[in-house]
């Protein structure tokens, strides 16, 4: 699917935000150079601390120096200057042990606390006028210090005037090699340290606040990789710079976690691959996928290579693998981000080659500014601003590039937002929309059924209104008939002198008459009841009162509060008990009927129980049937059954309210 343009204001005609975000990154970084390490040009303030490098009067031997009672005799020996001998030496095939000479200064700004500060040096043995000061074994009990980032310091005894400095290097490859050298009063040297950390470590306390922050989000949203890839990356960079800071190393077990300083960066660029992957869409960008699973197989792999082997092993394979996946990545992130700002223009993909060139110009500068800043190579802490710029350009240069991906990464919050936003105001017009013609259906469909129902309940009083008719010419006129044929037998039979015989048919014709009378009655009443509107409760209870008069019995009942009921519905319930009252007098013999209507869950109940024969299995007769057709017209069902065995129970329900 084509992705949507997401050209706003801050694409390309935003460019000046991305160039101001660099500009004032630039600035700033300045100034705290300023600020820590002086004026360019010059030498740092910690005047008591006397520096020593390549640029030094350094002098050299090549070979092993003689020992007498365990003090090497320096004079016993040839020695030139570093720079004649480096030149013949680095034209060797293999490596051989070598010694340094320097003449140190008495204690400057007379110090008492001497100390002798070590660094980029491997392999050395330590020893000032002739005593054995200290000593570094890589492939023994050091092998955990790191060649360019761990250090060390050796406390001096006090001394006035010079003292001579030897050190014994057994290099691994056929070179000469001299690292940086300091001495100075101790707390002079640990204050610079701070000093020099401090920018540092409030790079990691801010790294550290946006991955808690990132882990938080990521926690709290549907698990968005956005936030923990982020997440990673800044907790990576947190500990990369940890673990280059010198005052770190002052803590117990630091040597390991420095020795493995280079690997965070790995992971980093993983979860960097793993960001990417999902910016560019998921599996249309697979690329992303597989670098991301590559660098962070290999910063596993790395951990466990270099715990288990030496240095050089390590870094050998630390650089076969980084070079050829860093070269991958980086043209795939440049082409990628390159050809998405042009289709797009996007502020995410602004801010994120941002970020990359941001990232790059530094790298550039602290790769380039090595060639030409000499103080780099003489004692780092106490360095010139242009010195200090150059030495901490790569790791400002990842600082940009994290802020520039939070921006980016902010910058999609705030997209995906408004997209909701937009999205869930559609949404709920649509339901209003959908709401108000499911309203306006419902409304027709219940005046449809309203009007339906009404038909129904006419065509059913008209049928009863026929029916009853019917009942009434059929029934009432034989019954007069009857008696009319009784009658003139009577007169027949008195006018031929046989009374006894007139007076029974006389008798039976006024059983007759009154038979007829009562069905007038009932059929009267009948068609009373089945008008438009009725009480169903009176209606009821005055035909439970006219059955217990005509028949004799007993007819007790109880009505619950009710919703409104169709004229239809109320006829059902109505033919229902009179029903049940006929065929319990003719079929049953009962003489005791108890009826219930109530309401419950929707739907409305009535039972009509009686004393009389149970119904059995016996099939419903016609009366039972055309009820129970009646009832379903209403939504309902028709039940018999004899819940105590020896009587009898009727009982309907449908839905209502």
């Amino acid at each position: 699917m084509k992705e949507p343009n997401r050209t706003v204001d801050g694409g390309r005609s935003g460019l000046w935000t991305y160039a101001l975000f660099i500009g004032i990154g630039a600035l700033l970084y300045v100034v705290v150079a300023f600020l820590i390490a002086g004026l360019p040009g010059r030498m740092g303030e910690a005047d008591d601390v006397a520096a020593f490098g390549v640029g030094d009067d350094w002098e050299a031997y090549a070979g092993e120096l003689p020992f007498r009672d365990g003090v090497p005799e320096d004079r016993a020996v040839a020695w030139r200057p570093l720079a004649e001998l480096q030149a013949e030496h680095g034209k060797r095939e293999a490596p051989e042990p070598y010694w340094l000479r320097i003449v140190l200064p008495g204690e400057t700004g007379g110090s008492r606390d001497p100390y002798l500060w070590v660094k980029r040096q491997s392999h050395y043995q330590l020893y000032v006028d002739g005593v054995k000061l200290g000593e570094v074994d890589n492939d023994g009990a050091d092998r955990f210090m790191h060649p360019s980032f761990g250090w060390r310091s050796y406390e001096m005894q006090p001394k006035d005037g010079p003292r001579t400095l030897l050190v014994h290097v057994d290099p691994v490859r056929p070179s000469l090699y001299v690292g940086s050298y300091a001495v100075g009063d101790g707390k002079t040297l640990l204050a610079e340290m701070i000093r020099y950390d401090a920018v540092g470590l409030l790079y990691v306390l801010l790294f550290g606040l946006l991955g808690f922050a990132s882990t938080a989000l990521y926690l709290r949203s549907p698990r968005d990789p956005y936030y923990l890839s982020f997440a990673i990356i800044t907790y990576c960079a947190a500990a990369g710079y940890l673990f280059r800071s010198y005052s770190f190393q002052l803590l117990p077990h630091a040597p390991v976690l420095v020795y493995l300083a280079d690997l965070p960066g790995i992971a980093a660029t993983g979860a960097f691959q793993l960001f990417m992957h999902q910016f560019a869409g998921g599996r249309r960008h697979s690329l992303f996928r597989v670098l991301a699973a590559y660098f962070f197989v290999g910063a596993f792999a790395l951990t466990v290579i270099a715990l288990m082997t030496d240095f050089r092993t390590y870094y050998r394979l630390y650089t076969v693998f980084l070079l050829p996946g860093l070269t991958v990545s980086g043209v795939a992130v440049v082409l990628f981000a390159v050809r998405r700002y042009w289709k797009l223009a996007d502020r995410e993909t602004g801010w994120m080659l941002t970020g990359i060139l941001s990232a790059v110009l530094c790298v550039v500068v602290h790769i380039g500014g090595s060639f030409y800043v000499k103080s780099l190579r003489v004692f780092p802490l106490h360095s010139t601003t242009e010195a200090y710029i150059v030495e901490n350009a790569a790791g400002y240069g990842v600082l940009l590039f994290v802020l520039a991906l939070g921006m980016a990464m902010l910058t999609r919050i705030s997209r995906i937002r408004a997209e909701h936003r937009t999205f869930t105001e559609s949404l709920e017009r649509m339901v209003e929309d959908r709401t108000a013609e499911l309203a306006e259906s419902n409304r027709l469909l219940e005046i449809s059924i309203r009007e339906r129902s009404e038909a129904m309940a006419e065509m059913y009083v008209l049928e009863e209104r026929n029916r009853i008719a019917g009942d009434i010419h059929d029934g009432v006129g034989h019954s007069l008939t009857t008696s009319l044929v009784q009658m003139d037998a009577a007169r027949l039979l008195l006018k031929k002198g046989r009374e006894e015989e007139g007076l029974r048919k006389l008798e039976l014709s006024v059983e007759l008459v009154r038979k007829s009378l009562q069905d007038v009655r009932e059929s009267v009443h009948m068609m009373k009841s089945i008008g438009a509107e009725f009480d169903l409760e009176e209606s009821l209870s005055e035909l439970a009162k006219a059955t217990e008069e005509a028949a004799g019995i007993e007819v007790t009942g109880e009505v619950s509060a009710l919703p409104a009921l169709g004229t239809l519905q109320k006829k059902v319930v109505f033919r229902t008990m009179q029903e049940g009252l006929t065929n319990g007098l003719r079929h049953g013999g009962a003489g005791k009927f108890r009826y219930e209507l109530a309401y419950a869950d929707g739907r409305v109940t009535f039972t009509l129980w009686n004393d009389g024969k149970p119904h059995g299995d016996r099939p419903f007769g016609f009366g039972l049937s055309s009820m129970r057709e009646r009832v379903r017209q209403i939504g309902g069902t028709l039940e018999v059954s004899s819940p105590g065995g020896d009587d009898y129970l009727l009982s309907i329900r449908f839905p209502a309210g």
